[in-house]
C-alpha cells in the first residue's frame, strides 16, 4: 500500500513537472520566477534550455534572484549573465550579493563567476561583479583577484581598481599584508599609497560581522609604521588613521613626529601654542578683554587636533579664567590653536599676534595681556 501511495505520488509530480514548459510561456514573472526554479529541480536538461526565453521576463526581485540561481545550477551561464549584466543598479548590487554568499560552499556558483570574469572582462571590475569574491575564498577566485591586482589597474578608473583591492585584501586577509607592504614601498603615487594603505584595514577584517583579526591587525600596523618614514604627508595622514582602525593608537600618536619632522625643535620636541581670549561686558557697561598665551611643547605624541582636550585639562587646572566674574558681568572665553606646530618661536608670535587681532573688540582699546608659562603636554 504504502508502495503503491509512493508510485502514485511520483506520477503526479512527473504529470506535474510535464505541465510546467506549457504554463511557464504565459506566466507572469513572479510565477514564471518560481514555476522555473521548480522545473530545474525536476527536469534540469528543459529549465536550461527554457533559461534565456524565461529570464528574459523576469524581474529583479527575490524571486528572479532565486530563478537565475536555479539558472546558473542547470548550466544555463550564459541567460544567467545576460540577465544579471541587464539588471538597474538597485537590482544589480543585491544580485551579486546573492552570489557571493552562495559562492564560497556552491562549486557552479564558482565556475560561474570565474566563467564570467572571463566572459565580461573590463566589465566584470568596473560593474563591480567582483564583490561576489569578497567571502568566496576559494583557490580558483582568489587566482583571479590577485591576478587583476598584480596588473595595477591597467586601464581601470583607479578608484574602481582600488574597489578591487579592498575586496582582495579582505578575502586573502593576511596574505595580503605582505604584498600590500610592497606595493605601498613601490608605488610613487601619494593618493595610490593613500588608498593601499586604506586595505589593511580590510585585510584585518575591520568593521566585519566576525570582527577585527587581532594578529593580522598587528601585522598590518607593524608593516604601516615600517613604511611611514618614507612616506609623503597625506599618505601619513591616511597611515594614522588606519593605525587607529587597527586598533594602534600608540603608534597612530607617534606618527606626528614623521608628519611634522621638519619642524621638530632642537630638544626632540614639536612647539605649539594656545591663546586665550576672555570678553566680557561688565556691570557698568565698560567691556574688558584678557587675552592669555603660553607655548606648548609636545614630545611627539599629540596631533593638533588632539590640543584642544589635552590643552583645556591643563588650563582649567592652572589658569583662572575669571573675567566676567570678577567685573559681575556676561562674557565669553574663546581658545584659539594652532592647525600645525610651529618651525620657530618667531612664527609662534606671529601666530599669537594674528589671533589677538583677530578677536580684538572694538570697544577695548588695549587688552590686557599675560604670557603663562611653558605647557609641557
Amino acid at each position: 500500500m504504502v508502495l503503491l501511495s509512493l508510485l502514485l505520488s511520483l506520477t503526479a509530480n512527473a504529470q506535474d513537472c510535464k505541465a510546467i514548459p506549457k504554463a511557464l510561456k504565459d506566466a507572469a514573472p513572479r510565477e514564471a520566477s518560481r514555476m522555473f526554479v521548480e522545473l530545474s529541480e525536476c527536469n534540469a536538461p528543459t529549465a536550461k534550455k527554457m533559461a534565456d526565453a524565461t529570464l528574459k521576463g523576469l524581474l529583479g526581485d527575490e524571486d528572479g534572484q532565486k530563478a537565475a540561481m536555479a539558472a546558473i545550477r542547470v548550466g544555463a551561464h550564459d541567460a544567467a549573465r545576460t540577465w544579471i549584466s541587464g539588471l538597474q543598479s538597485d537590482d544589480h548590487a543585491p544580485m551579486i550579493r546573492v552570489l557571493g554568499k552562495a559562492c564560497g560552499k556552491d562549486e557552479a556558483i564558482q565556475g560561474f563567476l570565474a566563467g564570467s570574469a572571463e566572459a565580461l572582462g573590463a566589465d566584470f571590475w568596473s560593474k563591480r561583479w567582483y564583490r561576489a569574491f569578497v567571502d568566496c575564498r576559494v583557490p580558483a577566485i582568489q587566482k583571479i583577484l590577485t591576478a587583476h591586482v598584480e596588473t595595477g589597474g591597467g586601464g581601470d578608473d583607479q578608484t574602481a581598481y582600488f574597489g578591487v583591492v579592498s575586496a582582495w585584501a579582505s578575502n586573502v586577509s593576511a596574505e595580503a599584508v605582505p604584498k600590500l607592504e610592497k606595493m605601498v614601498a613601490e608605488s610613487e603615487d601619494t593618493d595610490t599609497r593613500v588608498m593601499l594603505i586604506q586595505a589593511f584595514t580590510d585585510a584585518a577584517q575591520v568593521g566585519t560581522p566576525g570582527g577585527t583579526d587581532a594578529k593580522i591587525a598587528e601585522a598590518g600596523a607593524a608593516a604601516i609604521k615600517r613604511l611611514s618614514v618614507s612616506l609623503p604627508a597625506k599618505a601619513v595622514d591616511q597611515a594614522r588613521n588606519t593605525l587607529m582602525a587597527l586598533g594602534d593608537e600608540e603608534g597612530a600618536d607617534a606618527l606626528v613626529k614623521v608628519r611634522y619632522n621638519g619642524v621638530i625643535q632642537e630638544g626632540d620636541y614639536l612647539l605649539y601654542g594656545v591663546v586665550v581670549v576672555e570678553t566680557a561686558t561688565c556691570k557698568n557697561g565698560k567691556v574688558q578683554q584678557f587675552v592669555h598665551e603660553a607655548e606648548l611643547t609636545d614630545p611627539g605624541q599629540t596631533w593638533p587636533d588632539q590640543l584642544e582636550g589635552k590643552v583645556k585639562s591643563v588650563i582649567e587646572h592652572h589658569w583662572k579664567l575669571n573675567l566676567a566674574e570678577r567685573c559681575k558681568g556676561e562674557g565669553k572665553t574663546e581658545f584659539k590653536l594652532p592647525f600645525k606646530p610651529f618651525g620657530d618661536k618667531a612664527a609662534y608670535k606671529a601666530w599669537v599676534a594674528e589671533q589677538i587681532k583677530g578677536v580684538k573688540h572694538p570697544d577695548v582699546k588695549k587688552p590686557i595681556h599675560k604670557n603663562h608659562s611653558l605647557i609641557e603636554l
